[in-house]
């Protein structure tokens, strides 16, 4: 058994009281078809805002404008397609981005939508919990949404 821990940063694109989901490819591995934020994996030695600006220019060419500490998570899960048991370090910025959306080859499409018509999608399993979380950490730091 293989066992690897990765850090990752969530963009939580939010404008005016929508957010933004982008759906994943399906042909890739891990989540095909799967509807989330955007997610980018940290590089050695990189800042979280380094990886947010990468994360958003490589996947919807969007350049970040601010971006807000929201959450950290831990989730533990077996690769659906190998051996190995992955702990994944995901922190959650609360994010406003600007610039028009060119979905890059790892995504199929886009939608601006209030958190709560979020639960008609097919999420990427870890983004279910995050969406829960929104709704509290926006109400607990006078976001509106």
């Amino acid at each position: 058994m293989i066992k690897e821990q990765v850090v990752g940063v969530l963009a939580v694109i939010k404008k005016g009281k929508k957010f933004l989901f982008v759906k994943r490819s399906n042909k890739l591995r891990f989540e095909p078809s799967k509807w989330g934020f955007i997610g980018e994996t940290m590089k050695y030695e990189e800042s979280f805002e380094d990886t947010l600006k990468r994360g958003l220019k490589e996947e919807v060419r969007m350049k970040l404008t601010s971006f807000n500490l929201m959450n950290v998570y831990s989730f533990n899960f077996k690769s659906q397609y190998n051996d190995k048991h992955r702990h994944a370090i995901v922190i959650a910025f609360l994010c406003s981005a600007k610039g028009k959306i060119k979905l890059n080859n790892e995504l199929e499409d886009y939608i601006w939508l209030e958190i709560d018509e979020a639960k008609k999608l097919d999420l990427i399993n870890s983004n279910k919990q995050i969406i829960k979380d929104i709704k509290k950490w926006c109400k607990l730091n006078g976001k509106k949404i």
